[in-house]
């Protein structure tokens, strides 16, 4: 039966070729040949018809089904194999990529100043071969932003200045460290912890309205790396030694310094100045510690210092004041029954304990600072 389908079928296409080439010869081949396909075509319509004949019919459709679902599967499978191998390509461009970004946090880790050398030092490393190094102005202002907002025991990693968007505008500074990072901006400065959504992935960081791109700051995207890799390095325990160099006192924002600087000698050596205007009157913060200055004319009084205690208790921190102008004796008998530091500074910037938990502060630090010259002496004898 499907040889006499496929002989009719072959014979209604010689027909129908026959009778157009017969179009150009004669007029009588053309008429003969339309009626073998005519013969023909009816031949194969009644053969279809019968149940053999629908029979092969529906196996020519199930044999040309099965043989466009294996095309189709033979498509999937090729379509599947070019995205899994685009996929690798993405993944090992990537895996490339991850490595040679930690490669370069590794190299600026270990090219970076040792832990506790002078931050003056730290900034001009990291701002050795950028175009800012040439502009005494950029290291001027990150040298201020450290002192204000850096702790002694932080490691630089990267300065960064921001994309401006106006003429005449100076671009921001950003100093990123591995524990946080401070912002300079018009005159306003700040710390700042960097929040990984703050990221752009390709393109920079983010901080408010400041845009610190990859493409004007190379260092930064391994410097941001950096960061994670420090992280997981042991963080110093000895405090700085030795007493801070004598500080002019000038205006309230200088004596807040001088806090800073005589906190970290006391032990607090992540101690940074609060932002200008910050709540609950506290100009100094550390993990372990808080402190207020006040630069009075009169002394200090006791619900002043009762108020620095209620914020400190609340937060869980040691509590230390600093004025110019002293105490009253109340305040002084209050702050000593409950533990608060209070120090009494000069326009030279050098602190004196006033009450027993200053004096503790003050002799534990120096007994700190003098054990390494005692180390030295004692080695040489």
């Amino acid at each position: 039966m499907e040889a006499v389908q496929l002989s009719l079928s072959a014979l209604c296409v010689v027909g129908l070729l026959v009778a157009l080439v017969g179009l150009f010869f004669s007029e009588v081949v053309p008429l003969i040949a339309l009626a073998v396909v005519a013969v023909a075509g009816i031949a194969l319509w009644m053969l279809n018809a019968t149940p053999a004949g629908r029979r092969n019919t529906a196996r020519n459709d199930a044999a040309a089904a099965r043989l466009a679902r294996v095309r189709e599967r033979d498509a999937a499978r090729a379509e599947r194999k070019r995205e899994q191998e685009r996929q690798d390509a993405l993944a090992r461009e990537a895996a490339a990529a991850a490595q040679a970004l930690w490669r370069a946090a590794r190299q600026l880790l270990d090219g970076l100043p040792e832990r506790g050398a002078p931050q003056e030092e730290a900034i001009a490393h990291c701002l050795s071969g950028t175009s800012a190094a040439r502009d005494p102005r950029v290291k001027a202002e990150a040298e201020r932003l450290a002192r204000r907002h850096v702790a002694v025991d932080e490691r630089i990693l990267c300065i960064a200045l921001s994309a401006t968007s106006g003429s005449g505008r100076r671009p921001a500074l950003l100093i990123l460290t591995d524990r946080a990072a401070a912002v300079s901006d018009r005159g306003t400065s700040y710390r700042y912890d960097p929040d990984p959504d703050d990221v752009t992935e390709g393109w920079g960081v983010q901080v408010g309205d400041l845009h610190f791109s990859f493409l004007d700051n190379p260092r930064l995207r391994a410097a941001l790396a950096a960061r994670q890799e420090a992280a997981a390095l042991p963080a110093p325990t000895a405090p700085p030694a030795g007493r801070p160099e004598p500080r002019l006192i000038r205006t309230a924002r200088d004596s807040e310094l001088v806090a800073v600087d005589w906190m970290r000698h006391l032990g607090f050596t992540d101690a940074v100045a609060t932002p200008v205007g910050a709540d609950e009157g506290i100009d100094v913060i550390s993990e372990r510690g808080l402190a207020q200055v006040k630069m009075e004319g009169s002394p200090t009084t006791r619900p002043t210092v009762q108020q620095l205690h209620g914020v400190a208790t609340a937060k869980g921190k040691q509590a230390l004041f600093f004025s110019l102008a002293g105490y009253t004796p109340p305040a002084v008998e209050w702050a000593s029954r409950h533990g608060i530091a209070l120090f009494r500074y000069d326009y030279q910037g050098t602190p004196q304990a006033i009450n027993a938990p200053a004096l503790r502060l003050s002799e534990t630090a120096d007994a700190r600072a003098s054990q390494p010259a005692e180390a030295d002496h004692g080695s040489e004898a």
